[in-house]
């Protein structure tokens, strides 16, 4: 890590970081830096009018969403694409790819089995599983501390190669980030090491976040919160998932959001060099208005965005029930119709259990959708699947869809 990069204005401290590695060539001994930001305090950057106007914005699309989640019949309906695509952008960031249309039509409810998946398939269901804990803990009261942090990171990381004793828990190893050759001397950055002052740090940290208090500051305290817990990057693996995940949980438990309808890491994820140079230019230089006006830009256009998907599948889900209604078909029809919306590819025998009717039904309501135009059928290998198109792209080809990354967002020895 760049000393020299660190300027006068820098948000903590540099320490010198020595110690050895195994390499091929033999043992290496290494010196660099590592940087521990300074804890988080009662009183908050100088904010420009600027940046006060995009903290005020991103609060009224956050009312905006939440409003428009008090108002839908069925949101459960509606948090299950929107979740997934969030699965699958948040782990692109990180190098972990899988396409939205594979999520989108696997076959999975959080705490399902996972034999016999493919590893990079693995670590996004595993986010699914940790949302869900996540959501239900927050539902219930439960304060957003280390004791949960720690919960949504063994989630994610089980069954991959990060599973190990570790998981779980605060990191007891050095880790760093963006290093082209692999060694610690190349990192772009260093967090602070482990030991007592790092599990002091974690847990200040969530101490600050629940001091917090003040309605129309909430954005700024996740924007400062998501930098410092970055930062510190207190896990092995899983850091910038777990992060993003924790703003979603952070809206939720402080009211900003009624439903998890609201997916931020396809607008990070398009803007990956952007997202991670204005974190770090926080430690280096001091910059808080340059990363919350990124911030605040983030959360206001996913509002948006979400917005238009939430409408788009709305205004399908009326579509469909007049389209049935019109043409007299039944109660199982209907059903499966509705259950395009949340799931817009799946085969028969899964449909059958969806709603809880036997396979001839189903293959008589899945007929009926197909001469309605809503779904085609979809060779898939040996199996017949089906496909509601105009589902998977309101979900899908909306602002931010996710793309094959060229290379993950965080290298480091140890994960993001």
């Amino acid at each position: 890590m760049l000393r020299e990069s660190f300027t006068e204005k820098k948000t903590g401290t540099l320490q010198k970081l020595t110690g050895e590695y195994q390499s091929r060539y033999g043992l290496i001994h290494y010196e660099t830096y590592s940087f521990t930001p300074d804890p988080l305090g009662d009183e908050y950057p100088e904010l420009s009018q600027k940046a006060v106007g995009a903290i005020t914005r991103a609060s009224m699309a956050l009312a905006r969403l939440s409003e428009l989640g008090d108002g839908i019949p069925n949101p459960d309906l509606l948090r299950r694409p929107t979740m997934r695509r969030e699965a699958q952008s948040t782990s692109a960031l990180e190098g972990t790819y899988e396409r939205i249309e594979t999520v989108l039509a696997q076959d999975y409810e959080p705490g399902g089995d996972k034999t016999g998946w493919n590893e990079s398939l693995v670590e996004v269901f595993n986010y699914l599983d940790a949302a869900d804990h996540g959501i239900r803990s927050v539902r219930e009261g439960r304060p957003i501390g280390i004791g949960l942090a720690r919960e949504l990171q063994r989630l994610l990381v089980a069954d991959t190669k990060s599973d190990g004793p570790q998981a779980g828990e605060i990191r007891n190893s050095q880790v760093f980030i963006g290093s082209p050759t692999r060694r610690i001397e190349d990192a772009r950055f260093v967090p602070m090491p482990p030991g007592q002052d790092l599990d002091i740090a974690v847990r200040a940290l969530m101490d600050w976040w629940n001091s917090r208090n003040e309605p129309g500051l909430a954005v700024l305290d996740m924007a400062m919160f998501h930098y410092q817990f970055e930062t510190m990057h207190p896990f092995t693996d899983g850091n910038g998932r777990i992060g993003r995940l924790l703003i979603l949980l952070q809206m939720m438990s402080r009211g900003l959001l009624s439903q998890p309808l609201l997916s931020v890491s396809p607008w990070f994820e398009q803007r990956r060099p952007d997202y991670q140079d204005r974190l770090l230019e926080v430690s280096t230089r001091g910059d808080w208005e340059g990363w919350l006006l990124f911030f605040c830009q983030g959360i206001e256009e996913s509002c948006e965005d979400a917005l238009l998907r939430v409408k788009r599948l709305n205004n399908l889900r009326d579509r469909y029930r007049r389209l049935v209604a019109d043409h007299r078909y039944g109660a199982t029809t209907m059903n499966a119709a509705m259950t395009f919306i949340g799931q817009p590819y799946t085969t028969a025998p899964i449909l059958s259990r969806a709603v809880g009717k036997s396979y001839t039904a189903t293959r008589g309501a899945l007929a009926n959708l197909e001469s309605l135009g809503i779904v085609k059928a979809v060779k898939g290998g040996n199996s017949i699947g089906y496909m509601a198109e105009d589902v998977m792209l309101a979900v899908s080809a909306s602002a931010g869809h996710a793309v094959a990354p060229d290379a993950p967002l965080l290298s480091e020895a140890g994960g993001d």
